[in-house]
């Protein structure tokens, strides 16, 4: 419980003090009341932000992405004790995830990797990373970060527009060579806008062009083309359809144009792409009488006062003088009654003013809040609509605030974000290099220490070329872009280290884009928290009976055997609810084999329905002016002079005889749940195989699902034999035209080790055969879960899928009535490994090539004691330029630490 204090201060009586951290409030007045609770006023409070600290922007084929995770409590950026286990994913342009890893998590800090492998498309990929536990939250707590990977220069665009006068029937042309020297007489090319993805053979004409012409929607801004040779290269491109185009928005500070008074007006000028750009322009009223003019920053942002009169209207011209393009656009509609909040600083302190036009002589209340958490309100009285409060910037959190007009039923009126600075809030930060300058190879030491600690922090040293840093750093992400919907542009422009160098234009920012989108404004009982944490690595399920998957069964036996490097056995009683789950042991590696077997009380088998809960997904959501892949600027040099040659692709051998199949439709197709999931997943099927199609043709000929199929639909369905790793011979089914073809049964990925029962499947439990030619989304990491033990090089980028639907919907295992006995493997940590630096020795590398070719040194786990200096040593490679030294730092009690430091190196 909080107590209030009354001092006797001669301090004026709308002065507010808060005591300092987020328990207690002073109130230095005696006139008025303040309710003090650390509530929480928000459910993202319960939340954990993530940060992914990458090594750099920029990447080439071959190389390897370097991370370090940091999960931390949203309320107040502790580290989280709460997730044990990170969930980070690798992204293409397409949606297709092409990388996936389990970290290991101790006390909230972990760090792995990606190696950027040869077949990777040029573009624009998304990093994403979350726990289990924020799958509960909105989207926001999703982090979310884009890295390019260069694509090879080239003397002429691969896809060109033309007839850019009109959206529709636009015609593109193509020049597969640029990528592929083998590049024939066609290739498949997959394009996606709006919510579209289509599919194309694009062949060469009798001119020798390969053209594509396309009609597209007026709305159309982008689309976004995946060229596939029959060699198999990839190359992906975007291409903008919307003309060049200036979007303005004017937004009233705490929220309405209020005539009568003075009104402070954020605005924010965004191009075609999404981007910020610089504008100036003029407001006019309804009579064309000048009010007042603007001018923004570079990042297209700004303010304007204006004092608007009842019943009159504006407008604004913009003028944006590298167009040379004038534009017109309305201004917010003037009320005659509303209230508004503003929020300026004076010295230390924060002048908070409530004008209402809307209430005269009635209480309001300023509530103030951080992260979620409520710090507390004060009501005062208005007098004829007008009040002043001052609170002290020193007793409030570091960071973003939200100050909330209320009126006396505690309805919220108006709102403002105001960033609070405080320089005590940051860790200081030292970094000496023993030398101004150094020569390429030349050894560097420097030394680092942090001031400010209770405890031993968690530290980070990277050292890159200075044109690939990135723009956000930890101190950016946590006191700022994770608190803010959308994407902040140039986040670091504001700061220069941890310190506030441009408090105006921050104010700007959170004028504009913070206008009702403050990313903590969730109400407590709002949602429900259907995702438990998830501490370790597990095994978690249900047992239900046989024939009545509704029907529960508890306190039955079941067991797990474990089998890596030694076996392991587990034993546990089904719960009341018919669950179980299993914890592990930290276990490294891609997966490992797992069995689940019931038993009875005599040890006997048990014919139970045993289903492993499926691991959910958040959807992934990419942001398409990311992948305009068409660059101003040029790949950065240092990538240019650090690629390697390139290496035959190897891994996926394409066969281009291949024939696409007709499309079979059956009559009263039905999207079920189970097919919108893997239409959602992999793409729509191109054949459609009718389940009383499929029971008719069975006849005692025909053994079970695949006797049928190979008798009725061998056009479109062939069977191989194999023999697995224990001698077992089986059938596998291969989508006519010979590509890798992986079997789903209702959405469920079969793996591997099942794959020889699935022939003996009953054709009476089927309701319809699908199957997705080779062009399918997201093959690249269900193959990696249906071979978890196959090497990464042996992946194919594409295949087919066979998606067999059954009458239950509960997946293979249902359908098959095995007896008590399900066999699966379970993902495991991924393993981590070090950055390798070599040493150079009269020229030469003494101890290979390493892995500073571009990033010269990278250390995610140091620790760091209050005063105590720390001393890293490295080499220089053996490019010169700036290089820039990059400490990130996070306390056991939630300060942030950043610094960076310069230096040249010479030939």
């Amino acid at each position: 419980m909080h107590h209030v204090k009354v001092s006797k201060s001669p301090l004026p009586n709308f002065f507010i003090k808060f005591k300092t951290g987020l328990c207690a409030f002073i109130i230095l007045i005696t006139a008025s009341r303040l309710t003090a609770q650390q509530d929480i006023s928000a459910q993202e409070a319960l939340a954990e932000k993530i940060y992914l600290q990458t090594d750099r922007k920029a990447y080439t084929p071959g190389e390897t992405i370097w991370f370090k995770a940091i999960v931390a409590q949203a309320k107040d950026n502790v580290p989280s004790g709460l997730s044990g286990v990170l969930h980070v994913e690798l992204i293409d342009p397409f949606e297709t995830l092409v990388g996936e890893k389990m970290i290991k998590l101790n006390d909230g800090i972990g760090s792995n990797f990606f190696s950027v492998e040869d077949f990777y498309a040029p573009g624009t990929y998304q990093l994403r990373a979350y726990t289990q536990w924020n799958q509960n939250f909105d989207a926001d707590f999703i982090f979310k970060t884009y890295l390019n990977i260069a694509e090879a220069k080239s003397p002429e665009p691969v896809v060109e527009k033309m007839g850019i006068e009109s959206k529709d029937a636009i015609r593109f042309v193509f020049k597969p060579e640029l990528i592929d020297s083998t590049a024939g007489n066609k290739f498949d090319l997959e394009l996606a806008y709006g919510d579209q993805v289509k599919k194309r053979i694009i062949r060469k004409n009798g001119a020798g062009y390969f053209v594509l012409e396309e009609n597209f929607a007026e709305d159309t801004d982008w689309v976004h083309f995946k060229i596939l040779t029959e060699s198999g290269k990839q190359y992906s491109e975007s291409i903008p359809l919307s003309k060049p185009a200036i979007d303005i928005q004017f937004l009233p500070e705490g929220g309405s144009l209020l005539s009568g008074i003075n009104n402070l007006i954020g605005f924010k000028a965004i191009d075609e792409t999404g981007k910020g750009v610089a504008v100036s322009g003029t407001v006019y009223d309804d009579q064309g009488i000048q009010v007042t003019s603007f001018k923004s920053n570079e990042l297209g942002m700004g303010r304007v006062y204006l004092f608007p009169k009842a019943s009159t209207t504006y407008r604004v011209e913009l003028t944006e003088s590298n167009r040379d393009i004038q534009f017109t656009y309305s201004f917010p509609k003037v009320i005659e009654k509303g209230s508004t909040l503003s929020v300026n600083p004076v010295g230390t302190n924060l002048a908070v003013q409530v004008r209402s036009t809307q209430f005269v002589n009635d209480s309001v209340y300023v509530a103030v809040s951080s992260r979620g958490l409520a710090l507390g309100e004060v009501g005062r009285k208005l007098e004829s609509g007008k009040q002043n409060l001052v609170f002290s910037k020193e007793s409030l959190p570091a960071g973003i605030l939200v100050f909330t007009l209320k009126d006396q039923n505690k309805n919220p009126l108006a709102e403002r974000l105001y960033f609070n600075h405080l320089e005590t809030e940051a860790l200081k930060l030292d970094i000496e290099l023993n030398k101004p300058s150094f020569k390429t190879e030349e050894e560097v030491s420097l030394t680092l220490s942090a001031t400010g600690l209770a405890r031993d922090a968690s530290a980070s040293v990277l050292v890159i070329p200075n044109e690939l840093k990135n723009e956000q750093n930890i101190w950016t992400y946590f006191m700022l872009s994770s608190e803010l919907r959308g994407t902040i542009e140039k986040s670091a422009y504001y700061f220069e280290g941890t310190q506030l160098v441009k408090p105006d234009e921050l104010d700007n920012l959170l004028l504009t884009q913070g206008w009702r989108g403050y990313t903590f404004n969730s109400s407590p009982d709002e949602q429900e928290m259907p995702f438990l944490p998830e501490f370790t690595l597990g095994v978690q399920g249900e047992i239900a009976a046989l024939f009545d998957k509704d029907k529960m069964k508890e306190g039955v036996d079941v067991s797990l055997m474990v089998f890596g490097e030694e076996q392991q056995f587990y034993d546990q009683k089904t719960d009341s609810l018919g669950r179980f789950n299993f914890l592990l042991p930290p276990l490294e590696g891609r997966r490992v084999r797992a069995v689940l077997q019931t038993k009875n009380d005599a040890g006997k088998n048990r014919d139970y329905n045993l289903s492993l809960d499926e691991a959910i997904k958040p959807q992934i959501t990419y942001d398409r002016n990311r992948a305009f892949f068409k660059k101003k600027e040029p790949q950065p040099e240092v990538l240019q002079k650090s690629e390697q040659k390139q290496t035959a692709d190897t891994f996926f051998d394409y066969d281009p005889s291949i024939n696409k199949l007709d499309e079979v439709l059956i009559s009263d197709y039905k999207l079920t749940p189970q097919r919108k999931k893997v239409m959602d997943t992999y793409g729509k099927p191109d054949v459609v195989i009718d389940g009383r199609e499929i029971e008719t043709k069975a006849n005692e000929y025909s053994h079970g699902l695949y006797g049928v199929l190979r008798q009725s639909f061998g056009d479109k369905i062939s069977f191989q034999l194999y023999q697995d790793s224990t001698g077992v011979r089986y059938q596998k089914a291969v989508v006519t035209g010979g590509m890798e073809t992986l079997v789903l049964v209702d959405g469920i990925p079969v793996l591997a080790d099942a794959y020889q029962f699935l022939p003996n499947l009953p054709p009476s439990e089927v309701k319809s055969v699908e199957i997705l030619d080779g062009t399918t989304q997201n093959f690249m990491p269900l193959y990696r879960r249906v071979y978890p033990f196959r090497s990464m090089l042996s992946t194919p980028t594409q295949g087919s899928i066979l998606a067999i639907y059954t009458y239950s919907g509960n997946g293979f295992y249902t359908a098959t009535k095995s007896k008590g006995i399900l066999k699966t493997s379970i993902p495991l940590f991924a393993p981590t490994k070090a950055f390798y630096i070599p040493k150079y020795e009269s020229g030469a590398m003494a101890l290979g090539p390493g892995d500073n070719a571009v990033t010269l040194y990278w250390d995610p786990n140091i620790s760091l004691q209050n005063g105590e200096p720390v001393n890293v040593k490295y080499p220089n490679n053996t490019i010169p330029g700036t290089k820039t030294v990059l400490v990130e730092v996070i306390s056991p009690d939630g300060k942030i630490g950043y610094k960076t430091l310069d230096y040249e190196v010479e030939e």
